[in-house]
């Protein structure tokens, strides 16, 4: 019976085990045969090959005869569990002997559709089903599994997005081909539904507009009879045309920004004027592609690239591998073939050459390049019936004069002629990875037949390896979103994995390195499978031994693939193990393991994970793995764990175990027998603990004596802080006094529900400005924030003020703060309040002993002089500042308790005679009324109230003077 490798991941303290459930001790419970079937289907349907070539040894783990050996059960009981599976639309089935099992959703995203049934007469069926989604219009695009993946990727999205899909911008050099990968989008959005059969692709050249807006607009909206000469009949434009389709607008770069401008409306709201008729709306469903050979930024309005949420880079035929120019060539020959009804072949000198040349023009010069030897071949040779020649003569000269100086085009010969069909028999798309991956089995076999050390199979792999990188590199010379997202994903891998296992950092040469192997490996699944099912005993025995002989490589090599599996959703197999090993081995990065083994097995999230991580960092040396265990586990739970990780110490003759709780008897005797190893057990395990036995494990004492001196070193300790509470307060200031800040308490203490119990506190402004934290009143009050005039700027404590409170900004920040002391019901009442006492009318009359309607009248008279003698238009914040300001300062006046003190007055007065003149003259009609004067100190705070806040806005051109003179 096959064995079925097991492997479980534990954060922070990782451990991999291999065992064989045919031979395990401890029997499977429901639960257990239910995940671990889920899994299997799970993990075998992930990796079915794409090209639907299924063998019946293939699918063979698929049924339930292998599937109950596996599980050491009967198959009634499998087919019991497939039932419930099924019932639930968990599982799909064929009707045929044997039945075949897939788990549903893995099968849906590996071949990107959506099975409607339950069971399939036939495996011929449901590969049907398959294998129409897959032909999809991107298909045969050379290099859509490739250099051009995430541009097929974004374009799929662009078509797909509900409900009229999204605007896409491709950007890349001429002749890269962006005008066929822009029809390949209509034709998928047709094959997938998405676009009506009856809807059109429309073309649109920008460049021919680029100097004619009038002719944008009637082309693109269309246009009403008479509403230009020689309109004669109502014409649509081309987004009617397009509507439900595509209008592509090709070189787009080349509009002007005022012409770029007409699209804006159309692409927010999908509404459009025709010319002639500003007054009917017209609707159109048209999605949008634009492409351009600019970058972007450089020639697009940015409120137009705001506008595109894809913008996606085509790569130039020199930033593509070797591999697909060499598909395009043999495509663009075989093209010819049909065009001139004759078979064509080049020479092999001809063929080096043309893979080897530099094409500026992309794609498109290829094509010419192709053509234009074509003809000259076929006039040569017109009255010969065979096959067209094609050798190196028939190349341009400036092609040749370019290459003339490539010596090693010598070694080719311009007499060994190909045909299009052999181009590429020898050059299959994953040979690379399945050659280099054959070569390790090979080399195994030798292993076993001649008994040789695995050290030296292993650096003879190492030397295949170095060559297996220098092909990835050669060929994958192209630049792609994939790989550096492939790269971002594997840095932050990578220095989680330095982290916890306290590893030297990975060079960016070495991330390359295993970045181009990912990319390489996912795109060789198909054929990386299929090896994997020819040698499937090898290359489990060869993981095997592996995990044995290096397992702090092997556990390092699991986390990050288990991290890589979580992300990009495939599950990597023996070979992904055996590789990713090479590479470390490669990179010399061996880890020194432990003198002696321990765990640490905790209950609860991350626990023992956490205490492993600290202490391994401090001890510099990972000494602990850990098992974290959940919280409704029981005791056989435990001890399964702990049977599972004693078993993958095969080398080691003793363990040290430190539990967080339970009865360590219990263990001990549950333990006897699993495996002749010494094992010493400790209990109330914490990181000082760790820390300690940690320490004693790298001096080598012998395993006993550890567990003595533990034992005895790590006594309960225990010290008592007595904290008193401080009360909850608000404190109110005011620059100008005292006396408003109180007020200002007085109706927030109004507005608090009468059960709360938060003090309100009026304090001064300049003091508080002056100690910040350090002022008395912190270390009395716990101060939930100030409420006031101007902000104190106090640090972690928040502010309000009266404007915000008047425009009602500021129920956010006060419910944030008293959702932790008050009731939603309290909070509630406190908001009602608030609306009530800090309303404009009922502020200035709780402020003032004047008339509030007067006092308001006069207010705003003021504020609209300075407005209009300044030129400037104030923010209502600042407004509504100035009606409170200025409200107490007439009453200040009246009473005669002007504010004296300001800041610099000599300077001010200098430096501002404009200002202060225009204030005087806004508060004439005041002064004489209430026969009071208006001091320049009092005109200073009125100046910070408008220009030291971030709140003026611009009418003309001389407020930069104004701007000039403040600063």
């Amino acid at each position: 019976m096959q064995e079925r490798y097991i492997r479980d991941m534990y954060i922070g303290g990782a451990f991999n085990t291999t065992f064989s459930l045919g031979e395990r001790n401890i029997r499977m419970n429901d639960k257990d045969i239910r995940e671990k079937l889920q899994e299997t289907l799970q993990v075998e349907c992930e990796q079915l090959e794409k090209d639907l070539h299924w063998q019946e040894e293939r699918l063979e783990t698929l049924t339930s005869s292998f599937l109950s050996a596996q599980f050491a059960c009967s198959r009634n009981l499998i087919s019991h569990y497939m039932s419930e599976f099924q019932q639930k639309g968990l599982v799909i089935k064929t009707n045929t002997r044997p039945v075949y099992f897939f788990w549903r959703k893995s099968l849906e995203n590996r071949f990107g559709v959506i099975l409607k049934a339950e069971l399939y007469e036939t495996l011929e069926d449901l590969k049907n089903i398959l294998e129409k989604k897959q032909q999809h219009a991107f298909h045969n695009l050379i290099g859509a599994n490739d250099s051009l993946s995430y541009v097929v990727e974004q374009c799929k999205a662009a078509i797909s997005y509900p409900e009229h899909g999204l605007p896409i911008l491709l950007q890349g050099p001429t002749g890269t081909g962006k005008s066929l990968i822009a029809q390949l989008m209509y034709q998928y959005g047709v094959e997938m539904e998405i676009l009506s059969k009856d809807s059109r692709f429309m073309t649109m050249n920008c460049s021919e507009y680029a100097n004619n807006p009038e002719m944008l607009m009637t082309n693109l909206f269309g246009y009403k009879k008479g509403s230009y000469t020689g309109a004669e009949k109502d014409t649509q434009g081309l987004l009617a045309l397009a509507d439900g389709g595509i209008l592509f607008m090709d070189e787009v770069h080349g509009l002007k920004p005022e012409c770029q401008e007409k699209i804006f409306l159309f692409m927010d709201k999908g509404i459009y004027h025709m010319v002639g008729d500003n007054d009917t709306w017209y609707v159109s469903n048209a999605r949008l592609i634009f492409a351009t050979t600019e970058q972007p930024d450089e020639v697009l309005l940015k409120t137009l690239l705001r506008r595109i949420p894809l913008i996606v880079k085509v790569p130039s035929l020199a930033e593509r591998p070797l591999q697909e120019k060499r598909e395009l060539l043999q495509f663009l020959i075989q093209e010819e073939e049909k065009h001139i009804q004759r078979k064509i072949s080049m020479s092999d000198l001809v063929f080096r050459t043309l893979e080897r040349h530099t094409f500026t023009g992309n794609i498109g010069e290829l094509k010419n390049v192709i053509r234009a030897s074509v003809a000259k071949a076929f006039l040569r040779n017109q009255k010969d019936m065979d096959d067209v020649s094609l050798h190196i003569y028939d190349l341009s000269s400036d092609l040749l004069e370019s290459t003339g100086k490539d010596v090693t085009l010598y070694d080719y010969d311009d007499r060994a002629m190909i045909h299009s069909e052999d181009m590429f028999l020898s050059i299959h798309k994953d040979s690379r990875l399945y050659n280099f991956n054959a070569y390790l089995i090979h080399k195994f076999h030798t292993l076993h037949a001649y008994e040789k050390d695995l050290n030296a199979y292993l650096d003879s792999c190492c030397l295949k390896l170095e060559q297996y990188i220098d092909s990835l590199f050669t060929e994958h010379t192209y630049h792609s979103p994939k790989l550096d997202m492939i790269n971002h994903l594997l840095t932050n891998i990578m220095n989680i994995v330095i982290h916890k296992y306290d590893l030297e950092k990975f060079s960016n040469n070495e991330i390359s390195m295993i970045v181009h192997f990912l990319n390489d490996y996912m795109q060789s699944l198909s054929s990386i499978n299929q090896l994997k099912i020819q040698n499937r005993k090898e290359a489990e025995e060869l993981q095997n031994r592996i995990h044995n002989e290096y397992t702090n490589e092997y556990n390092v090599i699991g986390d990050i693939w288990q991290l890589i599996s979580d992300a990009l959703s495939f599950t990597p197999g023996p070979f992904g193990y055996l590789d990713l090993f090479l590479f470390f081995r490669y990179f010399n990065r061996e880890m020194v393991a432990s003198p002696i083994p321990a765990v640490i097995i905790a209950h609860g999230y991350a626990i023992a994970s956490g205490i492993a991580e600290v202490a391994n960092q401090l001890l510099k040396q990972r000494i602990f793995d850990a098992i974290d265990m959940p919280i409704e586990s029981d005791f056989n739970d435990t001890v399964k764990k702990l049977g599972e990780y004693i078993k993958g110490k095969e080398n080691y003759n003793e363990v040290i175990v430190m539990v967080d709780m339970g009865s360590l008897e219990a263990i001990h005797q549950k333990m006897e027998g699993m495996k002749r190893m010494d094992i010493g057990i400790i209990n109330n395990v914490t990181t000082k603990l760790a820390l300690d036995i940690g320490s004693m494990i790298l001096e080598e004492m012998p395993i006993q004596e550890i567990l003595k001196q533990a034992s005895h070193r790590n006594q309960y300790r225990y010290e008592f802080v007595k904290n008193r509470k401080k009360q909850d307060a608000i404190l109110a200031v005011c620059e100008t006094g005292i006396g408003t800040a109180e007020k200002i308490s007085k109706l927030m203490e109004d507005s608090l529900p009468k059960t709360v119990s938060i003090a309100m506190i009026p304090y001064d402004y300049d003091s508080l400005v002056k100690s910040g934290t350090t002022s008395l009143v912190f270390e009395k009050y716990n101060v939930l924030f100030t409420v006031g005039t101007k902000d104190p700027k106090i640090f972690d404590v928040p502010f309000i003020s009266l404007e915000e409170m008047i425009e009602q900004k500021s129920v956010e920040k006060t419910n944030s703060v008293f959702e932790s002391i008050m009731r939603p019901d309290q909070i509630e009442t406190f908001n009602e309040n608030m609306i009530k006492n800090f309303s404009m009318d009922n502020l200035l009359s709780y402020l003032t002993i004047l008339d509030s309607d007067k006092i308001i009248d006069s207010v705003e008279k003021i504020i609209k002089t300075i407005q209009k003698e300044l030129h400037m238009k104030l923010s209502s914040s600042v407004i509504l500042g100035l009606y409170i300001h200025i409200s107490c300062l007439i009453e200040r006046l009246i009473i005669n308790k002007n504010v004296t003190k300001f800041e610099h007055l000599e300077t001010f007065e200098k430096t501002q005679t404009e200002f202060i003149r225009i204030v005087k003259k806004a508060f004439h009609d005041v002064e004489q009324h209430y026969n009071v004067k208006i001091p320049v100190s009092e005109i200073g705070y009125i100046y910070e109230c408008i220009f030291q806040r971030d709140s003026v806005k611009e009418v003309d051109e001389s407020v930069n003077e104004l701007w000039d003179s403040i600063e």
